[in-house]
């Protein structure tokens, strides 16, 4: 037992893992601030810090147990993980709670939870298993077409349930984890080009909300108090917090509610009015540190296999981070994905760790035990 604490402390990434428990703390301070006037908190202005406590609690218990588990072990188990996503994306379309017209969590006793979070980790354990094991055939289009169809699955019961913004990222871990495992730079260009020819083609599945996210991307104005009132908030919201911000709980459009989702989607725009460029600089640092340990993680991996988790980790991460803050400034469409580690939700924040959880795994075992 001695021997693996000595190799634990020797080996673990305590950088990875300090900017991580640092940025959690962050973001509770911040979700204190957009929630603690909340009607939906009652009498309690601590009921969201409390419950993200909690989850991020439960979260690193699951960091704890991946650490332990050698990524090998966790990989021979990858095709009843991935089978397992499947059923209970399948169980959400059958039986899932509804909220707001999508189906989209499942219930365990008083809790809910939200397969498609878990999903994530599925295809990333998943994908770094097939991928390893068959990088020769990638060469063959045929084999590189095979990870499109298991991602598509996944794609295809989300997009039912629907959540577009979830469908994408499932989308961005498999193309950069081609990208990682080498395949031929001709056939990303031509999946590329072949995604861009079926856009029109996807238009016609899309809802009418989601058709309209895009449409006001382009000008939020066309309808400021209706679809492009978010946006139009959130970019006020960031742009009055100038160098220093307005002051922690001092937001006017976060403390008046005139920000929407300011704990979930727009959190980062609370950031942003409160703590200024140099909260946003803080929270955009401590994100740069977990992603360039993640990528040295990939790049120094014992094995492909351990580098493909890693890879998938990073992407997982990597876009969510992208695309939210470039939907809270308004220069990509709102696709409704999270914060990692500052939005509010249980299964997000318990994912979040997992991936951090991958890398760590993988960092401790790159020397054999």
């Amino acid at each position: 037992m001695k021997e693996k604490l000595d190799r634990l402390t020797e080996n673990l990434d305590f950088t990875l893992l300090f900017a991580v428990v640092f940025l959690c703390f962050y973001g509770l301070l911040v979700l204190y601030s957009s929630t603690r006037l909340a009607v939906i908190a009652g009498s309690d202005p601590y009921f969201f810090v409390k419950q993200q406590s909690l989850w991020a609690l439960l979260g690193f218990i699951f960091l704890t147990i991946i650490i332990f588990i050698d990524y090998h072990n966790l990989e021979r188990y990858s095709k009843v993980i991935y089978f397992g996503a499947i059923v209970l994306l399948i169980m959400v379309i059958i039986s899932g709670r509804s909220t707001y017209g999508a189906r989209r969590w499942l219930a365990i006793g008083p809790f809910d939870f939200q397969p498609s979070e878990f999903a994530k980790i599925a295809l990333i354990v998943f994908l770094a298993d097939f991928l390893s094991k068959n990088k020769p055939k990638l060469d063959n289009f045929f084999y590189y077409l095979l990870p499109f169809a298991y991602t598509g699955l996944l794609i295809l019961l989300v997009f039912m349930q629907p959540d577009l913004g979830t469908s994408l990222v499932y989308l961005a871990i498999l193309i950069i984890m081609l990208f990682a495992v080498g395949v031929k730079i001709k056939y990303l260009v031509f999946t590329f080009l072949a995604a861009l020819s079926s856009v029109p083609v996807l238009w016609i599945f899309l809802k009418d909300y989601q058709k309209n996210r895009l449409i006001l991307f382009l000008n939020p104005n066309l309808d400021p108090l209706g679809g492009g009132y978010n946006v139009i908030q959130s970019r006020i919201a960031i742009g009055s917090g100038g160098f220093l911000g307005n002051g922690i709980f001092s937001g006017l459009q976060s403390q008046l509610n005139f920000l929407p989702a300011q704990h979930t989607d727009f959190i980062f725009s609370v950031v942003g009015e409160e703590l200024g460029f140099v909260g946003t600089i803080l929270l955009l640092g401590l994100y740069t540190i977990i992603l360039w340990r993640g990528i040295k993680i990939a790049l120094e991996a014992r094995d492909l296999s351990g580098s493909l988790l890693a890879a998938g980790a990073v992407s997982f991460l990597f876009f969510h981070i992208v695309v939210n803050i470039g939907m809270a400034m308004g220069m990509l469409p709102a696709t409704g994905l999270p914060l990692p580690f500052l939005s509010y939700g249980g299964s997000f924040m318990i994912s979040n760790l997992m991936s951090i959880g991958i890398l760590l795994n993988v960092e401790l075992h790159k020397v054999k035990w």
